[in-house]
């Protein structure tokens, strides 16, 4: 919370700093006597107004007593600084020092130090054995035959691109919009469906995030005349250290999962795939976005801005089995608010409720791509993929597209 970020204003070389603690303040707001749905506007124009990133604070917490009873904070933080399994970490200290200041409840295990973690993250940059693996790795993916994009509204985009360059055999797509002006939908699955799919990956061996994906990119192939060849950008949550868990900071890297599968393979073998090619994502994904994009325009000559993906992927696995005990009959909730903005065609964020454990499906677009009725019919489709698929996990991917 204490990250602050500065440019020189000669070189625009920017430096990251800790700030020395200062005892802090934090704003309070009364909504108790208003509507939810001002409420609502009122945090939907706090997110909206951008930080000042190389001056000042990089998060806002405001303490909130809200119109249904409830009781909670705010809280908005720039994506430079913290990711989510940040804010969950955070979140949960909050409780825990909560819940020991008034329960006698045992007090949270200390952070671990960020400024250890970005030094090995220098260390892997400097050019560790590791990093020198990881590119030879991503090397002998970028010497496969060119992906192509596949939009989630069809072909129409691609299509019309080729047109405007005059250009047939372009495969890869301008991902820009004018303004990145964006919203967020949302849809909730009840926990009863929820757990449905989750049971089945548990029956079968599979992540739940390999399900999802699958229901993705079956959805990506329908759209696009059945293409085998999908291209997803998965988001990788990089703690599988106790020092990466809790030093908070920014861990997660997106790089492109690409897979292709026969429409006669069944889907227990399009998901063992997905979960391979997944793994071997996650081995290699010290490497780096940039470094990763970068190469992958070399390799098939594209020009920055273009790419192959046009859904982002990120799964936050948390169920009610790890809800702490003294948080079970608590009712709680959360709530996301837009920040108007989308650096991406789609990113879908597969997120567990608190409370029930049910799955949150947050869909945030670009609103010059897409409208809150093509996003409704995405989610619609994927559900349908999803449940069609578990309930006939022998039947072919062909199958299951003709089913939906």
């Amino acid at each position: 919370m204490r990250l602050r970020l500065w440019k020189d204003p000669e070189t625009n070389q920017v430096w990251q700093y800790i700030q020395p603690y200062e005892h802090q303040f934090f704003e309070y707001y009364d909504f108790s006597a208003w509507k939810e749905e001002k409420v609502r506007e009122v945090l939907d124009y706090w997110t909206s107004k951008p930080f000042d990133t190389y001056r000042g604070p990089l998060s806002r917490i405001v303490i909130l007593t809200m119109p249904d009873g409830y009781n909670g904070y705010y809280m908005n933080a720039h994506h430079m600084t913290m990711d989510a399994s940040s804010i969950v970490t955070f979140n949960r200290d909050v409780l825990d020092i909560y819940c020991h200041l008034m329960y006698d409840m045992e007090y949270p295990k200390p952070m671990t130090s960020y400024i250890e973690s970005i030094s090995k993250e220098l260390e892997y940059q400097a050019g560790s054995k590791k990093r020198q693996k990881d590119e030879a790795y991503w090397m002998e993916q970028f010497s496969r035959p060119e992906p192509i994009y596949t939009d989630f509204t069809g072909p129409g985009r691609l299509m019309q691109q080729q047109a405007e360059k005059n250009d047939p055999n372009m495969r890869a797509a301008l991902l820009q919009s004018k303004d990145a002006a964006g919203s967020t939908d949302t849809y909730a699955l009840d926990c009863e469906s929820t757990m449905k799919l989750v049971n089945f990956c548990e029956e079968h061996g599979f992540p739940v995030s390999v399900l999802l994906l699958h229901g993705l990119r079956t959805v990506l192939s329908k759209f696009n005349n059945n293409e085998k060849d999908i291209c997803i950008k998965d988001f990788v949550s990089r703690r599988s250290t106790v020092l990466a868990k809790k030093s908070g900071g920014v861990r997660m890297h997106c790089m492109t999962l690409r897979t292709i599968i026969e429409p006669t393979d069944t889907v227990l073998e399009a998901m063992k795939k997905i979960d391979d090619a997944q793994n071997e994502l996650f081995r290699h994904s010290e490497y780096g976005p940039m470094s990763f994009y970068v190469n992958q325009r070399k390799a098939y000559g594209i020009d920055s801005g273009y790419g192959y993906e046009s859904i982002g992927f990120t799964y936050q696995p948390s169920t009610l089995k790890s809800i702490v005990p003294y948080l079970r009959n608590i009712p709680y909730k959360s709530y996301w608010y837009s920040s108007g903005r989308q650096p991406q065609p789609l990113y879908v964020t597969a997120m567990h409720r608190p409370g029930d454990g049910g799955l949150n499906f947050h869909f945030g677009y670009m609103t010059e791509l897409a409208t809150p009725k093509e996003i409704e019919f995405l989610y619609y489709y994927i559900g349908r993929v999803l449940f069609r698929s578990i309930e006939n996990p022998n039947a072919t991917v062909q199958e299951i597209m003709d089913m939906v």
